[in-house]
């Protein structure tokens, strides 16, 4: 079977090897060879990137990149993994700090707004910091696609559409619904948010409309939480919400 380009054979893998590092250099290393390999597929593209460039990028020799990495496919699913970290992700920090908050005192009406502002802003913030990557994600999706579970749609599962439904499920619960599934309708939050950033960011959208982000923000949550309630009054279930979040 042909390999992929940029995977090493399992005879030259010990190439680099030698000595055991020091952790601390050991990181920088891999740390290193990840800004390289980032730096050349937001570049050139996946395919068109060799390992030898990244070596080069990286100032090592290409062998030592399979001591830390056993193809080139593995160098770009450590990258997606490492935006999922909750140290570099803005939205994962939102979600920490909303749980921590919503674990002291459950979310009201006016909490949940300030909650989706937050995670409004904070989404945008990390596909801003991370518009390289989702570039390639978008021109190479296939690669990620051979798995019974494709690795990007998991992680946005794990980390942010199920915390996201969590954190609804307790404020259906504050407005007598709680027998209503939150299950899906992250989709109708976070969605738009991500695909107006596609549009306006990465497709060059701007260059034809101007979009205020703020108020899309607003408008978008005020549409959320009306939608959120209407669907409680189509089952003759839904308390008033007053300006200030509380039930009326």
């Amino acid at each position: 079977m042909a390999q992929e380009p940029g995977t090493h054979s399992s005879g030259a893998k010990g190439e680099g090897r030698g000595q055991e590092e020091p952790s601390d250099r050991c990181a920088q290393r891999k740390r290193d060879i990840l800004d390289a390999a980032m730096s050349c597929f937001a570049d050139e593209g996946y395919f068109q990137t060799t390992n030898r460039k990244i070596a080069r990028k990286a100032g090592i020799t290409e062998g030592l990149i399979y001591h830390y990495f056993p193809s080139k496919k593995a160098l770009l699913q450590a990258i997606i993994i490492e935006k999922f970290n909750v140290d570099s992700s803005p939205a994962l920090k939102c979600y920490s700090r909303w749980e921590g908050e919503f674990a002291k005192t459950p979310p009201d009406g006016k909490s949940f707004r300030a909650f989706l502002m937050d995670l409004g802003h904070a989404t945008f913030e990390g596909l801003e910091k991370n518009r390289d990557v989702l570039r390639i994600l978008l021109s190479e999706y296939r690669l990620l696609d051979d798995a019974s579970e494709p690795l990007f749609p998991r992680l946005v599962m794990e980390h942010s559409m199920n915390r996201f439904s969590r954190i609804l499920g307790r404020y259906l619960e504050f407005i007598g619904s709680a027998g209503q599934n939150p299950a899906m309708k992250d989709a109708f939050f976070l969605g738009p948010i991500v695909s107006v950033f596609l549009f306006q960011d990465l497709l060059q959208g701007h260059r034809v409309r101007t979009l205020d982000r703020e108020l899309f923000l607003r408008t978008l949550v005020d549409h959320f939480i009306a939608g959120i309630n209407g669907m409680e009054s189509h089952s003759g279930q839904n308390p008033t919400i007053g300006k200030d979040g509380k039930k009326e």
